[in-house]
């Protein structure tokens, strides 16, 4: 009997304990919520945009002949917008390397009476180009750049000679080289701000007159054109984001 008791209260106090510990909370962790990483951004990539600011041009025109030096440096401003396409490279750390080239259609224009009322000259760029090497500084999402290279463009001047009648347009392309620098923004992954200043120096070249030119008989005019921009733009950059990044803990 005292048997029996004894074999009752162990079996009692086995369920109890284990009724007990059924009830008592977890003590496995919860699983870790994967970490997802923001896509980085990077410069890489080709770009298209588009800008428009001004330009303002100075013309250090002379005679060569017949008077030797005889100086009538003139001036000449307005807008200035196009399109431009580039590459760009980051390296591991934060330079940016790239090559960049933009043609541009422009209202800058001057003129000037060098000698007297009866006569003028005026000076057009209708167009213009360059294809240029970039070196910038990424901090994140902004770009710092110095760039500079070849440049080209269209020069058209015009004379004119009331008193003779005499009026003549001359045109050429002349090359040279511009150098300046800028900042890009990325607004996102592939809409990039732009604000970008530019010095251009063109090669100068000579117009020379014969017989029936009026004031400008038997003269050689050298110009040397020299331009500064300032431009702002958009562009659009290519490639999808980089993917995430998942970690599990």
């Amino acid at each position: 009997m005292l048997r029996k008791i004894l074999l009752s209260s162990a079996a009692l106090a086995g369920l109890t304990t284990a009724s007990f510990a059924a009830d008592l909370p977890s003590r496995k962790a919860p699983a870790a919520a994967p970490y997802v990483a923001m896509p980085i951004f990077t410069w890489t990539g080709f770009y298209v945009g588009a800008d428009i600011g001004g330009g303002w041009a100075n013309d250090a025109a002379r005679n060569t002949t017949p008077v030797p030096n005889l100086r009538f440096p003139y001036n000449g401003s307005g807008v200035v917008g196009g399109l431009y396409a580039g590459y760009n490279y980051q390296l591991s750390n934060a330079i940016v390397l790239g090559v960049e080239a933009d043609i541009d259609a422009t209202s800058i224009n001057g003129s000037i009476n060098p000698t007297d009322v009866t006569n003028n000259v005026k000076d057009n760029i209708p167009w213009q180009g360059s294809l240029r090497g970039r070196l910038g500084y990424a901090i994140n999402n902004v770009l710092l750049y110095a760039t500079g290279g070849l440049a080209f463009g269209g020069l058209q001047m015009n004379y004119s000679d009331t008193a003779a009648p005499f009026n003549a347009t001359t045109n050429t392309t002349q090359a040279g080289w511009t150098v300046g620098g800028g900042l890009d923004y990325a607004f996102n992954t592939n809409w990039i701000g732009r604000v970008e200043y530019r010095y251009t120096k063109f090669s100068a070249y000579n117009d020379v007159f014969g017989a029936g030119a009026g004031v400008f008989t038997g003269q050689t005019i050298r110009h040397s054109v020299s331009e500064n921009a300032v431009k702002v733009g958009i562009a659009y950059k290519f490639g999808a984001p980089a993917s995430a990044v998942v970690a599990k803990y």
